[in-house]
Order: C-alpha cells, then structure tokens, then sequence
C-alpha cells in the first residue's frame, strides 16, 4: 500500500542518480563496472510513485505545475565482493546504498530531508569457462528496493508534508465546488465542436454539455478484520473491527458509497449491514472502523464475513466483493484462555497520564550493515511498541518521540539524536525516556558495555557507541530525571578469552547517579530471549505488559519506574526459567531502598 497524497511532485534525480555504476572485480581478476542507472532510477519513480498523486519526471510546463519537488543524490553505492578464483561455484555478494534526498515546497521551503542506507545481499555465479560474474543486477535491484522503500515512508509520514497534502486537497475541494457549471446553454441549437461540421439540433433530443459530476468513478477499497486476541481465531464475546480504507481513483465523483457486511452464520453481533462512507471526491481516501462483538458460539465452526461496496450511481466502477474466513470457537475451549496479552493493542484508558515536557528516543537495530553479525528477531518490532506506548501510556506528545529502526539507526544518526535534536526539547523538567533493543559488545578487558548500530562492527571501537557515554550525556543535560530500557544480546568483543574476560560492568551507570534509573533486560553476556506467543522480545513484552496494568503493585492506579521495572525484573526470571528451562536476569538500578528519584517517576495511569 502506498500514501498516495493529493499531490504533484517533480522527480529531480542528481547526475550521480544516471551514472550509477558498480566497480568490481571479476573473476580473472579485471576490474569491470555494471552501470544500474536504469534500475535505480525506476525504483525511485515507482516508490515516488506511491507517494503522491502526480510524479512529473521532465521540466514542469505551465499546464504542470508541481507542488513540491524531491531531490535525490546518491550518498554511496558500494560492492562488497571477493571472487576467489575462477571456477563453477558461486560467491556471496553484498550492495550498500545510500540516498541522499529532500521535499521542498514550491515556494522554496524545504519540508523534510534525510540520508538513508540500505543493503542487498544475495549470491553471484562464476563458471570456470568465463570471466564473467552473474546476478548483481538482482542484488542492486533488491538494495534499491529496500532503500527506496525508506525514502518512500520517510516521505509519506513526514508530518510537514502531509499538512502540505492537507491544504492541497482542501483547495482542491473548493475550486471542485466552484467549478461546476450551470446548465447549458446549448440545448436546441447546432453544436460546434473545433475541427468538425455543425450537428444539427435532433427533433426529440435536447444537447446539454456532460457536468463533472457524470464522469466515470473508480473505487477501491482495503480490508483488515481483526479479533480482540489477534490470534485468527474468535470466541464467544470476543471483540471484532474491521479496518476500511475507501479510494476513488477516477476523475469523477463516486457518490453515495455504502458498504455491505454480511456474515454466515450470523454469528458476529452490532455489526450493521450498511455502513455509510458518503460522497468521494477524485483522488479521495476515506477510513472507517467497524466494531462488532462475536455471539454465542455452541460449537466451533467456520463463518464467512463477506464485505462489499456499493454506491448510488451506475457510472461508479465497483471492485469485487472480499471474503473472508472466520474460525469461531466457544469461550470454553482452551485456547481461548491460553492465549498471552496482546500488548500491542494499546489500552483502553491510553491518554491519562500527560507528560508534555517528557521526550523519547526508541532505538531498535534488528539487522546489521555487516551479515555476519546476528539479526535480532523482534528488535524493530519491540521499538515500535515501545514509542507507541511512550505517546498513548505515556503521554508524550508525538512530536517529541523520536525512533530509529534498522538502516536508519546509522551511529551519526544516534549522535545527532542525542547531541543535536534532544538538547533542543529540554529544561529542567524534561524527563527523558530511551529505549533500545539490539545487540552489544563488552569490553573483555574493563566490561564497558557499547551498542552496535546498524553500520556497527565489533572490531571497530569507532562505529560503537558506549554505555559510558550515552550516561554522561544524559547527565550533563539540563533535565530532571531519564529512564534508560536496555535489552540487548551480549557478546564478548574480540580480545580476551572468555575465560580470562570479565563479564558486563553495568554498576558504572547506575551508581551514585540518582537521576537516572537503568532497566537492564540481560545482565550477563549471553542472547536475550524472544517471546514468540507474544511477537516481542521477552523483555520489552513484560515491559509492555507491566505498563498496561500489570506492573501496578500496590494497586494505587499510578505506575512508577521503580514498580515496573521489578515487576518486569520478576517476570523475566519466571518466564526464562519456566519456559526455556534457562536464566535471563535483568537489572534496575539503582536498586530499590538506594533513593534514586528516577524510581519515583510515573510511566503510566490506570485512573
């Protein structure tokens, strides 16, 4: 799905967008060069594409005039490649791209920048007959894709550029509601059509011009059912909302669109069987929810929920209806109770607690620029969570939560987080939040533990970023407290022998420095645990949890650090031990009884 905003852009590529080129080397040891201009500059048109409404790729004429313009430049374009020698076998290749890129508006203010990377990995094949080398074209290809597709979210979530699409379709909606003409004058006389004979009037037919509104609609829609547990199965009393988003991809007006929802047997309850989504202008996106509750079931069955759209005019293009497959059970049966919260499901009473001055910074590196380090399985999906809740549990505004996932959590793009952007948003009430879910190094020498981010290695002490210092530059901030949530799968940087290592020194952070409080996931070096029933890391899950209600200990209705970071602490140990018959120790500190402040900050409010 793309964001498709109600706007015109134009296409500017810079020239090292036309010669893209890859050096290499190939097999007999020549150096050779693969032009992927092509490639490159398709992938940026079709992600520019789903965007906006309109891609203009050549000089705007005077009918054309575009609302904005993006920039493009490539950043850097590197081949990772060593072909050994000359023979029937093949060779892991990797492909790093960067862009480079900008929104500007069309009165010259720039909107939204940002440089991105994004790697393709893959094989390429050599034969002992030839020199050449097969299959970069498909590695480039899947690098672009994927950069691309970063460039094409930055875009279309920037919040400045969606204000830009806002005014446009507003306009849009004026002049469409000033443009209608009245009724022709021309009925009963000779029609004079440029380049062609008078039509002379007919007898018994009146000649009208045809209105905008007769003009051929297109419409489209996307469904999402979803059931309260979210695990594809409903039961008795169960919650259901389906998820509509409704487009007009034609030039006319789609009106009087309905939705129909029929449901076999008729099992799902509140649902009606018509839902109004009203008049669609052209290029128009309109968003309904649909909530419902599931009857009585007396045994399991299979129901069909059947979804279609219907609207008040023959000239509206239809799509076909969606159905979809529901498998209903009994309140009674067990998975109806074995199933765990579903933390990402925000909760109901979201929005209590208000922390206007608070800020956040979510962290979540999950893969890595080099393959051979470990992905770590739910690491973006943790930070996800994590700066949802930080906005609707927390009460943070959205504006002042910033996130950094995968390619775009380069060590520039944390340091100028941390160095630029958050000093920015401070004063002396400031409580600031970070989460950060990945993978780190520990110093086997002095047990200083660093971060690795996305183009991270662990030989490379310059690409790390250390615990050590992101403390000291919380505490030289002008804040009132932070609330650091670490969890982060542990290894031995290389030098020493893990028998003569020493493990994780945390105590550095955390002691003496009552305004902060740590909430370490994994103490010792060793993989955190990722909680599959959950689809989150077994940390960050129970943290999650804890801030829904869970972590609310003495049941006060308030919710403080210290409470759920020992409530998580606890669950940890249970969980890891019960189920995967194995430690995972977490660690708060300072410890309860110590008089760290920090302890004492609310996360959460149930009333």
């Amino acid at each position: 799905m793309g964001y498709y905003l109600p706007l015109t852009v134009q296409l500017r590529a810079d020239a090292s967008i036309a010669g893209a080129q890859l050096a290499y080397q190939d097999a007999c040891g020549q150096p050779q060069s693969l032009s992927v201009a092509a490639p490159l500059q398709d992938a940026l048109k079709h992600k520019t594409g789903r965007v906006f409404e309109k891609v203009l790729t050549g000089e705007a004429g005077p009918s054309s005039v575009p609302d904005g313009y993006v920039d493009v430049a490539l950043g850097i374009i590197h081949l990772d490649l060593a072909v050994v020698r000359q023979a029937n076998t093949s060779y892991p290749a990797t492909i790093t791209v960067g862009l480079d890129f900008a929104y500007t508006a069309a009165d010259g203010t720039v909107l939204h920048s940002k440089k991105i990377q994004s790697i393709g990995r893959g094989e390429v094949e050599v034969t002992a007959s030839s020199c050449e080398v097969k299959g970069l074209t498909k590695i480039a290809q899947e690098a672009f894709g994927l950069v691309t597709d970063g460039m094409a979210k930055q875009l279309g979530t920037s919040s400045k550029i969606l204000n830009a699409a806002d005014l446009r379709k507003a306009s849009r909606a004026q002049a469409a509601a000033a443009s209608v003409p009245p009724p022709s004058p021309v009925a009963g006389r000779g029609v004079s059509v440029s380049g062609s004979k008078p039509v002379p009037p007919q007898s018994a037919v009146s000649v009208s011009a045809p209105a905008p509104l007769d003009e051929s609609a297109k419409v489209i829609f996307r469904a999402i059912v979803r059931d309260e547990n979210r695990n594809q199965v409903v039961h008795s009393g169960e919650a259901i909302a389906i998820e509509l988003e409704v487009k007009n991809e034609g030039p006319g007006i789609a009106k009087a669109v309905e939705l129909s929802v029929t449901t076999t047997p008729p099992l799902i309850e509140r649902i009606p069987n018509l839902v109004s989504i009203g008049d669609l202008q052209p290029g128009e996106v309109k968003r309904v929810m649909v909530d419902g509750k599931v009857g009585l079931v007396k045994e399991a069955v299979q129901g069909e929920l059947t979804l279609a759209l219907r609207a008040g005019s023959s000239s509206v293009q239809l799509p076909n209806a969606k159905k979809f497959l529901v498998a209903m059970k009994p309140e009674s049966a067990k998975e109806a109770k074995a199933q765990p919260v579903d933390v990402d499901q925000a909760p109901k009473w979201t929005g209590l607690l208000k922390q206007p001055k608070a800020v956040g910074i979510v962290i979540g590196v999950g893969q890595f620029r080099e393959s051979s380090l470990a992905r770590v399985k739910y690491a973006t999906r943790d930070a996800e969570g994590m700066a949802s809740y930080l906005k609707s549990v927390g009460g943070i505004p959205h504006e002042r939560v910033r996130t950094l996932l995968d390619t775009h959590a380069l060590k520039s793009d944390l340091v100028e987080v941390l160095d630029e952007w958050l000093p920015m948003h401070l004063d002396l009430t400031t409580v600031v939040y970070v989460s950060i879910t990945g993978r780190g190094v520990v110093d086997p020498t002095t047990g200083a533990v660093s971060l690795l981010l996305f183009d991270s290695t662990p030989t490379s002490s310059a690409r790390l970023y250390s615990l050590r210092r992101l403390g000291e530059s919380l505490m030289s901030l002008p804040i009132q407290q932070a609330i650091v949530m670490l969890d982060l799968s542990l290894e031995l940087a290389p030098g020493k022998e893990a028998t003569s290592a020493i493990g994780p020194l945390w105590e550095q952070q955390g002691g003496g420095k009552e305004r902060i409080l740590w909430m370490v996931g994994n103490r010792s070096i060793q993989e955190s645990y990722s909680y599959d029933p959950g689809q989150h890391g077994l940390f960050v899950y129970q943290l999650l949890k804890g801030m829904r209600g869970a972590a609310d200990l003495d049941k006060n209705g308030t919710i403080l650090a210290g409470e759920l970071c020992t409530y998580t602490r606890g669950q940890v140990q249970k969980v890891a031990r019960e189920q995967y018959g194995k430690e995972q120790e977490p660690l708060c500190l300072p410890a309860a009884g110590q008089g760290s402040l920090a302890r004492l900050q609310p996360v959460a409010q149930l009333k």
